[in-house]
């Protein structure tokens, strides 16, 4: 179930995302920044992660959306008033999805319209708007975290990090859009299983592990903490927080390399835990004759599943460079 589909045309699509940021964002965009969607292989995580669908139109539709939530993450990790004021972050927020839900067309954001447009049910695009909202917020509660710690010297729990990370880092909205791909609706009781959503948390752990397991040597050099590698060692041990300090450790103390590649190695055998669970959870799912019965189920199940090995492979693609150059290893 977690095997890389990638979809048919994924090399076209990625020059028609590069071809329509030149048509549409020609004023607000470098042909410098135009060329990073083709060296970040945006296009090419889309297509991964979204490979069903029989209409390229609808595929591309995708890809803006992909681009769209990129940017709108990097403008808050590139801000440094945003990234530390929860005020100046909310009000970015929601000036965010004001655009993409009110004023797309005008905007460069017209996917959200074409969607509708190509047949989204009212359902279902409620079900999108919601989660798109939970994870433009999630970033807010980030920020708040990002103040709290450098006012208060404070960090998050781990559980409480966990919940907010799985939000944050997309995945849930990934997996509604997938539907889109698919182009069915299933209906609401089959959401709420706890099997599906088991599923769903399981997948959407696994893309924010990974994402902060292989992001942690840059954020390391930044000395930001907010990261699954930096919380683990202050979780088991919280007496251990204050001599966590990134910067101590880059400049050769070898406790504070000890602890953070002993917790690198837990993170990575947490993702493998999830990555068996993932497995495991599908499996239980096709099992069901409850679930099982829904025609849709299997390729839907096999949607979420690519989420997780799309966003696997993107990163090994984006970040091998990092691990092969650095100390961090198990």
């Amino acid at each position: 179930m977690l095997s890389l589909r990638l979809h048919p045309r994924h090399a076209a699509l990625q020059e028609d995302l590069c071809q329509w940021a030149r048509d549409n964002l020609w004023d607000v965009l470098t042909e410098s920044e135009i060329g990073k969607i083709h060296t970040a292989a945006y296009g090419w995580l889309a297509c991964s992660l979204w490979s069903r669908s029989a209409s390229c139109q609808r595929s591309l539709t995708l890809l803006k959306l992909m681009y769209w939530f990129i940017t709108f993450d990097d403008a808050i990790d590139n801000s440094s008033r945003m990234s530390s004021d929860p005020t100046e972050a909310e009000s970015y927020c929601a000036l965010f999805l004001d655009i993409v839900f009110r004023h797309g067309r005008k905007l460069g954001a017209e996917w959200w319209e074409d969607m509708k447009r190509d047949g989204m049910p009212i359902s279902q695009q409620a079900r999108f708007e919601a989660a798109a909202t939970e994870y433009v917020m999630a970033q807010v509660q980030t920020v708040r975290w990002n103040e709290q710690l450098a006012l208060k010297g404070k960090a998050p729990s781990l559980p409480d990090y966990i919940t907010v990370r799985r939000v944050a880092v997309g995945a849930p909205l990934c997996i509604v859009a997938s539907e889109y791909d698919l182009g069915i609706d299933l209906d609401i009781d089959i959401l709420l299983d706890p099997l599906v959503q088991a599923l769903q948390a399981a997948v959407s752990d696994h893309v924010a592990w990974i994402n902060d397991i292989l992001s942690f040597p840059k954020e390391l050099r930044l000395g930001e903490v907010l990261n699954l590698v930096c919380l683990l060692p202050i979780h088991n041990n919280p007496c251990a927080a204050s001599g966590l300090d990134p910067a101590v450790a880059l400049n050769g103390n070898e406790g504070g390399r000890s602890s953070f590649g002993a917790a690198a190695c837990r993170a990575w055998e947490m993702t493998a835990s999830r990555h068996e669970e993932c497995v495991g959870l599908a499996s239980r799912i096709m099992d069901s004759p409850h679930l099982s019965a829904n025609p849709n189920m299997e390729d839907y199940v096999r949607a979420i599943c690519s989420i997780a090995a799309g966003n696997w492979a993107w990163s090994l693609k984006l970040y091998s460079a990092v691990y092969t150059s650095t100390e961090w290893s198990c």
